[in-house]
């Protein structure tokens, strides 16, 4: 039988390739082997926060060169890392924390990379939203990711208005000084019942996950202060309708007959795409299979 696992010392940092390496949440001892071995071998670091990438890399005792990688200075950077990488030289790219590329600017350097032809390995690791949503106790079958909630304006009511509707489990961010108001805002389009884990300070000292509806956590916050890192996970529409027994007739027939379209154009059965469909929004099966033959 083949083993499974490679050797760390097989594991060379190869030239002309880019690293996304993942680093700490808050506890250090979270890095793996094989991440500090790539962040000592490469050429050099290119990080989101120059200072907290050089407290860290002093802690674990390498000394690698640092470069700084951030929204604003991301159009001028692509041009020199390109190069470097087109030239053979190896970089390492780190987030403030956890994985980098995911809401973070690295995904840009990710994408031209990729068109270039150049080499993208992934040494993996720590990362809020897997941490979160594995701890949370909902639905981890199907779950959306949506990064950070727009501040204000039209976007954030549109961002509010489809989390409502959104079938699967939500997992997004949040900035300590926002949270109230998110919340508010959550519990003001109809999401008072809905279930919230919040994750706060993962892998730190004081790390928390406290388990809500989303009236509870409003309630919460009105007499504690938010402090730290938060990680939110929402219980999505079709757990939700499973869970309290609300009823569907909110969904037309129209809507549903779109996605029973969707799913049999895709192959499924008309079993299959019954079950798909139900799955996701709640609605009986039964109505949605005679919906199916209707659009067959």
């Amino acid at each position: 039988m083949v083993d499974e696992f490679i050797d760390i010392e097989e594991l060379a940092v190869r030239d002309g390739t880019l690293y996304l390496v993942a680093t700490p949440l808050g506890n250090r001892e979270d890095l793996s082997l094989r991440a500090k071995a790539t962040l000592e071998g490469v050429d050099y670091i290119a990080a989101e926060d120059t200072r907290r990438a050089a407290r860290l890399m002093s802690s674990l005792g390498i000394g690698n060169r640092i470069i700084s990688y951030y929204e604003h200075n991301k159009h001028i950077r692509h041009a020199q890392l390109l190069e470097d990488l087109r030239q053979g030289k190896s970089i390492a790219l780190i987030s403030d924390a956890g994985m980098p590329c995911i809401s973070d600017p690295g995904e840009a350097l990710v994408r031209l990379a990729v068109e270039q032809g150049i080499p993208v390995s992934v040494i993996p690791g720590p990362s809020a939203l897997l941490s979160a949503i594995a701890a949370s106790g909902l639905d981890t079958t199907r779950f959306v990711f949506e990064g950070f909630i727009p501040i204000k304006g039209k976007a954030r009511r549109e961002y509010l208005s489809d989390i409502a509707k959104e079938a699967r489990t939500i997992v997004f961010y949040e900035a300590p000084h926002r949270i109230r108001k998110t919340l508010s805002d959550l519990e003001a389009n109809d999401l008072a019942l809905r279930r919230v884990v919040v994750a706060r300070e993962l892998t730190k000292k004081y790390e928390e996950f406290l388990y809500f509806t989303i009236k509870e956590a409003v309630a919460y916050y009105e007499n504690t202060t938010p402090k730290g890192e938060f990680t939110l996970v929402l219980e999505g529409r079709s757990e939700f309708l499973r869970r309290t027994g609300a009823p569907h007739d909110d969904i037309d027939d129209a809507d549903l007959e779109k996605r029973l379209r969707d799913c049999l154009a895709e192959g499924l059965s008309v079993k299959d795409a019954t079950d798909a469909v139900s799955e996701a929004t709640g609605v009986a099966r039964n109505r949605l299979y005679d919906l199916a033959l209707k659009v067959m």
